[in-house]
């Protein structure tokens, strides 16, 4: 059985190898040269994405990792819509919460570890083009890790893999050669895990990543929030609870800052008569007032429902991010659940916002 040891040459080893890293992420002297065209990733083979799909959805209870926050979570929206300050009143003060903080706008996933496989990155949160790409499936690349034995016994990792900015970014850790340490664990004693897991079971090799440079998640306490006030750019911020078995909160700053304005970069300008037909269009959809539908659960996707309405025509799938909502639609655990809905003018769909009685109808 291989064990790493922290001997002197070892330790000298790694740190010639982190400056591999650093020298392969930035350019060498050499050629002066940094690659910034995206990573392309290789696709598992069916065998081990059937078993680390079928690993993953049998030890985690719940496969949303973060929980987006919306007006309806924050006090005093109305007056400050899109301050830090703001995000800072939200009703977090029963208990500890860490921060972290990306400018990246890829969504973290599960780096599942099994016997017999390299590792697997599992991502559920996608967008839809990736949802149509995928058929129903979730995004899966396989990865190649200098990674003791032990860990390939049952390990589950938070993280994010960023093919444009060549990053995988190990967040926290899920499961822990084959127990589930998420629901029994603090965020704080996982961490501990993370800190055995980075001295003992895993040394750095960017080139056996294909030139993806790993790093380890730094959290910061809730103070940090105030750091934002005046940021301009895209920033990305998650809340991570230190109470064991909890999502994580997240929201968005300066959201409408990496937006392309129409008639950019050869896009075709929309003629003016066409645009106010398209917004006479959607306000017509959004006058028609349905206000209930049936519910059918997606059994590949957690939390997506595809709506229906009387006729049993398909309004649009839906996401439910609030959480007791999503426990209450489960514990429902019928294909046809009636719920009220509401049209959001901003996304242009239905969302669900309550269970709805059989007895109302109309």
């Amino acid at each position: 059985m291989l064990v790493f040891k922290r001997s002197k040459p070892l330790i000298h080893n790694i740190y010639r190898i982190m400056n591999q890293q650093e020298q392969i992420a930035q350019g060498s002297l050499r050629s002066s040269h940094r690659n910034t065209h995206a990573v392309i990733f290789k696709k598992p083979n069916q065998n081990d994405q059937a078993r680390a799909i079928e690993f993953l959805s049998g030890i985690c209870k719940d496969l949303v990792i973060s929980q987006r926050i919306n007006s309806s979570n924050v006090i005093g929206s109305s007056n400050r819509p899109n301050s830090v300050a703001t995000y800072a009143e939200i009703p977090l003060k029963k208990g500890t919460f860490f921060v972290n903080s990306t400018s990246s706008k890829a969504e973290p996933g599960f780096l599942v570890f099994i016997p017999k496989s390299n590792p697997v990155f599992l991502k559920y949160n996608m967008s839809k083009r990736e949802r149509e790409m995928n058929k129903g499936q979730p995004t899966c690349y396989t990865l190649r890790m200098r990674i003791s034995p032990e860990v390939y016994e049952g390990s589950v990792f938070v993280a994010t893999l960023d093919g444009i900015a060549h990053s995988l970014l190990l967040e926290d850790i899920y499961v822990w050669r084959n127990q589930n340490i998420f629901d029994t664990h603090t965020f704080t004693k996982r961490r501990e895990y993370m800190k055995d897991f980075v001295q003992h079971h895993w040394i750095p090799d960017v080139r056996l990543l294909g030139g993806i440079t790993t790093e380890i998640m730094n959290p910061k306490s809730l103070d940090s929030l105030k750091d934002f006030v005046g940021v301009n750019d895209f920033t990305k911020v998650f809340l991570i609870p230190e109470v064991s078995g909890k999502r994580r909160f997240t929201f968005n700053l300066n959201e409408s800052v990496a937006q392309i304005q129409s008639g950019y970069y050869g896009r075709k300008q929309e003629d003016k008569a066409v645009s106010e037909e398209k917004i006479t269009l959607a306000k017509a959809v959004s006058e028609e007032k349905i206000t209930f539908a049936k519910a059918v659960p997606d059994f590949i996707l957690p939390d997506i429902y595809e709506l229906f309405d009387v006729n049993g025509k398909s309004l649009n799938k839906a996401c439910v991010q609030q959480l007791e909502l999503s426990k209450m639609l489960k514990a429902k655990g019928s294909t046809n659940i009636l719920v009220n809905i509401e049209y959001n003018d901003d996304f242009k769909r239905y969302e669900i916002i309550s269970l709805r009685e059989p007895n109302m109808l109309n």
